[in-house]
């Protein structure tokens, strides 16, 4: 029998793949012979059986199984006209051959037990089923017909419309060659740039439950969360226990991606930045109706650059602290969009001295990092070069913090010789040329006490200058750079020294 059964499968393989050939090839080398081989095996094999309640002699929901082989005869034979008995047998060589020559079949069939499915001939060859569709396929199959959600095609068509009932090309008994053109079927394919892998690879049942599910489309999790969670570890847990994440955002994941194709890198639904302002729409006003731009929010990865977007240990979702990622860019000079070369700020959280804000590592203080109306992006004037008569609203940043009266009252600031109030000699000065605070202090912080620049570039000119601060217990000094060089004391008296033309 070896040989036989060599052949056998041989035939077998040849017919996959062009069966019209083996048909006549089957013709010419003895059509006879080959049909009786077929008629004795399938008689000698099971007796049918009737119909059972819970079918488990098949197996359970293991109800497909590789066929034995059945080569059709060449002449197919004519429907019968007289009742047969299952008995008698379905799928011979010339009866409902090709079902037997599917590579494929359904495991009633295979066993030649087709009275599990159907009722006896009711006449004119006619076997009705023995029950309802859905009760028929629920009785071996786990057709998930207690789920809430159900799909549609189970619901109107039973398991037909998806599956044949007794053979097929796949061992899920599908009607199309793949699960791809089975669900394209009724739904069809979307084409993007970037497809999610599952998607590409025609893998639908790793997200979806064909059958039914407790939740919406299909999905084989209680929640989409976990559903992506499956693949997506790392991104799912951030979104769900970050202390700022993205946790409460209605439709979760899907709010941002798109679940099959996109046109946009990481499966997003829009362009990250439009995606974002979508959502935070104040933001996005600022960066529309900004008049000094900031490079990192319109070139690159935009909002990712400094924001994760599923969750983070920093407030506003930021990937670190602010100073770590402002300096992440600026460690280095930067060339600015209007062709100034903004300084470099390494070490800037490291400084001996810091600026309060700078300190506490919020650049955001005193810049709109997302865009903003005055120069270097602040957030409010802030002057650097002489101007005009002593204006308050020059100062709108510093005073944000800043106690303006520090311009004008003795007590109220530090740099006093005696009662006089330096800064009000500084700012508000009889020359009618008002000094900026960055004219004497560097905001980053350089180390320096009391924020005071070693060097200052005179009046915008160019002109870089040593500024030759000390600082004493009662007050301090300064060299010649803008002026002589003068001390101050806050004792009674003071020291006397007065700047030029500085009277107040």
């Amino acid at each position: 029998m070896r040989p036989m059964r060599a052949i056998s499968l041989r035939v077998h393989a040849i017919y996959r793949a062009r069966p019209r050939l083996v048909i006549t090839l089957a013709a010419l080398v003895g059509a006879g012979a080959i049909a009786g081989l077929g008629w004795w095996k399938f008689r000698a094999g099971p007796a049918a059986v009737a119909p059972q309640a819970d079918a488990s002699h098949l197996g359970g929901s293991a109800a497909m199984q590789e066929k034995p082989l059945i080569v059709p005869a060449a002449t197919p034979a004519p429907r019968p006209t007289k009742v047969v008995t299952f008995a008698d047998g379905c799928v011979t060589a010339e009866c409902h051959a090709m079902r037997g020559a599917t590579p494929w079949l359904h495991t009633p069939i295979a066993r030649g037990e087709c009275a599990s499915c159907h009722a006896p001939d009711t006449g004119g060859h006619v076997y009705p089923l023995a029950r309802g569709r859905s009760e028929l396929c629920s009785s071996c199959h786990d057709t998930r017909w207690h789920t809430p959600v159900q799909h549609a095609a189970m619901t109107d068509d039973a398991c037909l419309e998806c599956h044949d009932p007794h053979a097929a090309l796949t061992n899920d008994l599908l009607r199309a060659r793949t699960v791809r053109d089975t669900c394209s079927a009724c739904h069809p394919r979307s084409e993007g740039l970037v497809t999610h892998t599952p998607y590409a690879d025609d893998a639908c049942e790793l997200c979806h439950n064909s059958h039914g599910s407790d939740r919406r489309g299909l999905l084989r999790t209680a929640t989409l969360e976990d559903n992506c969670r499956s693949c997506h570890v790392a991104a799912a847990d951030r979104t769900q226990t970050s202390p700022h994440s993205h946790a409460k955002v209605e439709s979760s994941c899907l709010a941002c991606h798109a679940p099959h194709t996109a046109s946009h890198k990481g499966m997003l639904a829009a362009e990250a930045r439009e995606l974002c302002v979508s959502c935070h729409r104040e933001i996005g006003e600022t960066i529309t109706g900004a008049t000094v731009s900031h490079d990192a929010v319109l070139k690159g990865e935009r909002c990712a650059r400094c924001h994760d977007p599923h969750g983070s240990d920093h407030p506003n979702m930021l990937r670190a602290d602010q100073a770590s990622i402002c300096v992440s860019c600026h460690d280095k000079e930067v060339k600015a969009a209007d062709g100034r070369t903004v300084a470099s700020m390494a070490g800037l959280a490291d400084r001996v001295a810091a600026h309060d804000v700078a300190g506490h590592q919020e650049c955001a203080g005193c810049h709109s990092v997302h865009g903003g109306s005055h120069a270097r992006l602040l957030k409010g004037v802030a002057q650097e070069v002489p101007m005009g008569p002593y204006d308050a609203r020059n100062f709108s940043l510093c005073f944000s913090c800043h106690d303006s009266l520090l311009a004008s009252l003795p007590g109220a600031t530090e740099f006093r010789d005696g009662e006089r109030n330096l800064h009000a000699v500084h700012l508000n000065p009889s020359d009618g040329k008002s000094r900026g605070c960055a004219s004497c202090h560097a905001v980053h912080a350089v180390g320096e006490p009391r924020l005071i620049a070693k060097v200052i570039n005179f009046e915008g000119s160019g002109w870089n200058m040593p500024m030759d601060f000390t600082l004493r217990e009662d007050g301090g000094s300064c060299g010649g750079a803008c002026h002589e060089p003068l001390r101050y004391s806050r004792l009674p008296g003071g020291t006397g020294d007065k700047l030029k033309g500085g009277s107040k």
